[in-house]
């Protein structure tokens, strides 16, 4: 998977520049670089995990990216939530905040649960505070995204 410091300019498919609205990436990690451990509230998690379910993503691939972080990397990665189950590793979600829109792959959930990955302050607000992922305006963006 390639490799982009947060909160820089997303360009990794370039198909977002149509949206007129910025893109940042986030969770864009490789194991050859620092990356930023810290506590991230359950609330955040939980909301996190809703943007990666497969009706939510865009830019899906054929196969799966597996963690370098990982001893024993597998792929796909499966997170359980009730009946809902989402495989990690194949595509990226979009989070609307107040200024960008942010873009991560779907591994970004098992890197902060995983491994202690602390993103942005703004981006974990977004993910608080924003439209989530089932909203008309999330809908829309994603949408325009793939469509």
């Amino acid at each position: 998977m390639a490799y982009f410091p947060d909160l820089t300019p997303y360009q990794y498919t370039g198909l977002d520049k149509g949206t007129g609205i910025p893109a940042l990436n986030i969770g864009w990690l490789t194991k050859s670089k620092p990356y930023i451990i810290g506590e991230t509230p359950a609330e955040f998690k939980q909301k996190l995990l809703a943007f990666c379910f497969f009706e939510h993503t865009v830019y899906n691939c054929l196969g799966y990216h597996t963690c370098q972080f990982c001893a024993s990397p597998q792929a796909p990665i499966e997170v359980q939530r009730g009946q809902k189950v989402a495989y990690l590793g194949n595509g990226e979600i979009r989070v609307i905040g107040v200024s960008a829109v942010y873009a991560a792959p779907t591994l970004v959930y098992h890197y902060v649960v995983a491994h202690g990955y602390k993103p942005p302050d703004e981006f974990i607000e977004a993910v608080l505070h924003g439209p989530p992922p089932d909203s008309d305006e999330h809908k829309a963006l994603i949408g325009g995204l793939v469509g």
